[in-house]
């Protein structure tokens, strides 16, 4: 159906190139728009002839032939390959057949144009409400959820893993831009620009789940390589966190949530952090503090201010370094004796010796956690 506002528009920009009247009608054979005002609402035959027949084009030669219908050519307007609506140009019919084809193209091509610019508004719409249904509500109705994603071809039943990209500047629309037309974009990729400096992808993990957890970081990064390397050719920032393996769309918040938590908490400086490096780190993070209070209130008590400040600066290094002494009096810029003197101490205090009994590493962790909230 060709809109009434959109005819009136086409009318009045293409009678500044010529002088032949043209008439636009809908598909119950109504002139919704002509260069003539007096026949806007009139009923043309030929129209009304051609929209629910098979014709695609009519030549009259005047009144005799149709009443109300003046000599000149009539031709379809089809879009898609329907019927939408009749174009007219009025005038002896081998001189205006010419205007006519042109003119026909032309309404097609506009409201080719149109349609495909509101089918696009109608996907970003659904988009945004998909988008807004994932991340926004911890508990969305799941079968609207699961009715939007359908409308956008999006299927459930996949394994993605959420990667929030961010940027110190507003450069996330290309960003977004180059990491979907690369290769490794698939359709079923679901990407969202958040704002101009953050985009949300949910990556699509396809291919043998026997090899899934052995592969998937190489699927990341050869996703997010084309994107970073234009990054770097613009000498900007970039941090991209992926988050949590998720198979069910009312899951996909705590994915994102995990690539939040990742972004405000995680202390590292690499381009790249995948949220299973930090699982530990997670949590501790997310006890709640009454039980850890419950666990460690007299040890806090007791325990002098500097000791639990030397404690808090060697476990704190050690735990990043997978309790590696060398490694941890490298990042502490000591030696290392210097440092096993000093664990030493806090080990002999505690009575735990967590280099070989994971239940006292998990305590002096969890202790650590809990000093760490109280400063």
């Amino acid at each position: 159906m060709i809109e009434l506002e959109l005819a009136k528009k086409f009318i009045e920009q293409i009678t500044q190139f010529t002088d032949y009247n043209i008439n636009i009608m809908d598909e119950q054979g109504c002139i919704i728009a002509s260069r003539d005002p007096k026949r806007v609402g009139t009923f043309h035959e030929v129209a009304y002839y051609i929209m629910s027949g098979k014709e695609d084009m009519v030549v009259t030669s005047g009144e005799n032939d149709y009443p109300g219908v003046r000599s000149g050519i009539n031709m379809v307007i089809k879009i898609d390959g329907e019927r939408q609506g009749v174009v007219g140009i009025t005038g002896a019919p081998e001189e205006v057949k010419p205007v006519a084809l042109i003119t026909k193209m032309a309404i097609e091509t506009m409201l080719k144009y149109e349609k495909q610019q509101t089918e696009l508004l109608r996907r970003r719409n659904r988009k945004e409400r998909f988008a807004s249904l994932l991340i926004h509500e911890e508990y969305p109705d799941p079968a609207v959820l699961r009715s939007v994603a359908q409308q956008l071809n999006y299927s459930e039943q996949i394994i993605r893993i959420p990667i929030l990209c961010t940027f110190a500047e507003p450069i996330a629309e290309p960003f977004l831009k180059i990491i979907k037309e690369d290769i490794q974009h698939n359709k079923e990729d679901i990407s969202f620009l958040l704002d101009e400096t953050r985009v949300l992808l949910f990556l699509t993990m396809s291919g043998d789940e026997e090899k899934l957890f052995e592969e998937y970081r190489q699927r990341v990064e050869e996703c997010l390589q084309e994107g970073i390397r234009w990054i770097e050719q613009q000498e900007k920032i970039c941090r991209c966190f992926v988050g949590s393996f998720q198979n069910s769309f009312t899951q996909y918040y705590y994915g994102y949530q995990h690539c939040k938590w990742l972004e405000q908490k995680a202390e590292s400086t690499d381009t790249i952090l995948f949220f299973q490096d930090f699982s530990g780190d997670y949590l501790r993070s997310v006890m709640p503090v009454n039980e850890l209070q419950r666990m460690f209130h007299v040890y806090e008590n007791i325990l002098d201010n500097e000791f639990k400040q030397t404690y808090i600066e060697i476990v704190g290094i050690l735990m990043q370094c997978n309790w590696n002494l060398a490694e941890g009096a490298r990042g502490l810029f000591m030696h290392k004796n210097t440092l096993l003197y000093r664990y030493n101490k806090i080990k002999n205090r505690l009575n735990v010796n967590p280099m070989e009994l994971s239940g006292d590493r998990y305590f002096m962790e969890y202790f650590y956690t809990y000093l760490k909230r109280k400063i």
